[in-house]
């Protein structure tokens, strides 16, 4: 048992219940109102979350790069973005920020609304092609979060998905 490996799926499951779906936030109905807990999921609906978040995973890393080369492209450094887009949201608001740099913010800003909506759609049909629905994607994630019996049955396939790579990867000779 490789604990490295299982360890790299179980950061990147996780890494991807953090970062959540674009695409799928977009659609939520009421953003205050907490989703009632379903932890009943068949097999099949984990493993193609599974499947699913890993390849959601990818266009999310993408996406991210996407989005610090759009800021990076109108002149600001990330962290100048996140001071200003911190600065909008504060009562001070941006009353230390140059218009020059308020300009810069508002082309990045729009730069990557457009890629947020470009990816939302992607990922909702990589969701769908792995046989599972946004809901049932976006209710597993959130059992993931608060269920440890859902953790705990996703962590298994992620376990047994190691061990299947394992037993298909070319063994070494021994020397």
């Amino acid at each position: 048992m490789n604990k490295f490996k299982m360890q790299k799926l179980k950061v990147v499951l996780l890494a991807v219940v953090m970062l959540g779906s674009l695409g799928a936030m977009a659609q939520a109905p009421n953003p205050m109102q907490e989703p009632e807990l379903k932890e009943d999921f068949k097999k099949d609906e984990l493993k193609s979350f599974v499947k699913a978040s890993s390849k959601v995973e990818a266009l999310q890393m993408g996406a991210q790069e996407n989005m610090a080369q759009a800021v990076k492209d109108e002149g600001l450094t990330v962290e100048k973005f996140n001071t200003i887009a911190q600065a909008q949201q504060s009562e001070e608001g941006l009353e230390n920020e140059s218009s020059e740099d308020q300009e810069m913010f508002n082309k990045a800003s729009e730069k990557i609304m457009k890629i947020q909506e470009e990816i939302g759609g992607e990922i909702q049909e990589t969701i769908k092609k792995e046989g599972i629905d946004v809901q049932t994607y976006e209710q597993i994630m959130y059992a993931y979060q608060k269920s440890d019996k859902v953790k705990g049955e996703l962590d298994e396939i992620l376990l047994e998905a190691q061990k299947e790579q394992q037993n298909q990867a070319p063994q070494q000779p021994q020397q």
